[in-house]
C-alpha cells in the first residue's frame, strides 16, 4: 500500500500539470461554457488575476463533475478526488484531497464548480469559442461582476470582483486604443 502512496503523489503531481488540459477538453466534448475567473484570464490574458479553480456551465452538472473526477482519480491511480454539492443548489464541486490525502479537510484544492445554469443572466448568455471551447462573452463577464459586486449576499467577495471590474475595464481600453491606431 505504501508503494501506491508514493507512486500516487507522483500521479498528483502530473495530473496537476495535466489538470487544465483535462479540463478543457472535456469542456470541449460535453459543448460546456467555461465562466469566470477562467472565462476572463482566456480573454484577457495578462490582464486577469490568478486563479486555481474553474467555473463551467453544463446541463447535467453532476454527471459531469462525477466525470470529472473518475478521469482525475484514474490519472493518479487512486481516489484522490471526490464530489461534493456545493453551497448553492444546482452546482457540483470537484476537489482534490490536500497534501494530507484525507478528503474534507480545509487543505483539499478546488479543481473545478459544475453549475446547471447562470445566476443573474439571461440564459442566451453570448460566448466566445477560443481553441474549440466556449467562454462566456467578457460583456457578460463584465455585467455579472458589476451586479455581484451590488449583491449583499456576495459582500465577501466584493474586493475581488471589483479587481474584475478593473482588469476587464483596462484590457477594453487598451485594446481600443490598439485598434484605434491600427484602423
Amino acid at each position: 500500500m505504501k508503494g501506491n502512496k508514493v507512486l500516487g503523489k507522483s500521479g498528483i503531481a502530473e495530473a496537476n500539470f495535466m489538470m487544465q488540459k483535462i479540463i478543457l477538453k472535456l469542456a470541449r466534448q460535453r459543448k460546456q461554457v467555461v465562466y469566470g475567473a477562467r472565462s476572463i484570464e482566456a480573454q484577457a490574458g495578462l490582464f486577469s488575476r490568478s486563479t486555481s479553480d474553474y467555473d463551467i456551465l453544463d446541463k447535467n452538472p453532476k454527471k459531469s463533475a462525477q466525470l470529472l473526477h473518475k478521469i482525475l482519480d484514474k490519472k493518479v491511480g487512486f481516489n484522490h478526488y471526490y464530489v461534493k454539492p456545493a453551497k448553492h443548489k444546482g452546482t457540483w464541486k470537484v476537489k482534490g484531497a490536500g497534501n494530507d490525502g484525507v478528503q474534507g479537510n480545509e487543505d483539499d484544492e478546488s479543481v473545478a464548480d459544475y453549475s446547471g445554469k447562470f445566476t443573474g443572466l439571461p440564459n442566451n448568455v453570448k460566448t466566445v469559442t477560443i481553441n474549440g471551447v466556449k467562454y462566456r462573452h467578457l460583456k457578460y463577464e463584465l455585467q455579472r461582476k458589476i451586479a455581484v459586486t451590488k449583491d449583499p449576499e456576495y459582500a465577501f467577495r466584493k474586493a475581488k470582483d471589483q479587481d474584475d471590474i478593473n482588469r476587464i475595464k483596462a484590457f477594453i481600453k487598451v485594446n481600443n486604443i490598439v485598434k484605434g491606431r491600427d484602423g
